[in-house]
C-alpha cells in the first residue's frame, strides 16, 4: 500500500504534464517549444524513473553494501546514459532541434528525481 503511495506523484505529474501539453498544444507552439518532442521526453523520462525506483528500492532491501551502492550508480549511470543517447540521437537524425523542449524535459529530469528521492525517503522512514 505504501508502494502506491510512493509512485502516486510519479505518475500524476506523468499524467499532469502529458495533459497540459495536450490542453496547451497550440500555445506551446508558437512560443517555440515542440509539444511532440516534449511529451516524448516526459514518456523517456517518467520510464527511467520508474526503472531507476525500482533498482533503488531492491537496492535498500540489499543484505550488503556493495549490493546497495550497485543499484544506486546504476540506476544514476542508466538514466545518465539513456538520456545523453536519446539527445545524441534526436539532435542527430532530426532536421531542426528544438532546444526550448529538450531544455523543458532535462527540467523534468530533475522533477521526476526529486520526487523518486523523496518517495524513497519516505519507504525508508517507513521500514
Amino acid at each position: 500500500m505504501i508502494l502506491r503511495k510512493v509512485l502516486q506523484p510519479i505518475l500524476g505529474l506523468f499524467i499532469l504534464v502529458n495533459s497540459v501539453c495536450g490542453l496547451l498544444f497550440k500555445w506551446l507552439q508558437t512560443k517555440g517549444l515542440d509539444p511532440f518532442v516534449f511529451m516524448t521526453g516526459n514518456i523517456i523520462v517518467c520510464l527511467l524513473t520508474l526503472v531507476s525506483f525500482y533498482m533503488l528500492y531492491k537496492g535498500m532491501k540489499a543484505k550488503t553494501t556493495l549490493q546497495f551502492m550497485s543499484s544506486v550508480y546504476g540506476s544514476f549511470l542508466m538514466k545518465l546514459v539513456v538520456c545523453g543517447l536519446v539527445v545524441v540521437l534526436y539532435a542527430t537524425l532530426s532536421d531542426v532541434v528544438n532546444s526550448p523542449a529538450i531544455f523543458a524535459s532535462l527540467f523534468l529530469y530533475l522533477v521526476y528525481t526529486f520526487i523518486e528521492m523523496k518517495g524513497l525517503l519516505l519507504l525508508l522512514k517507513k521500514d
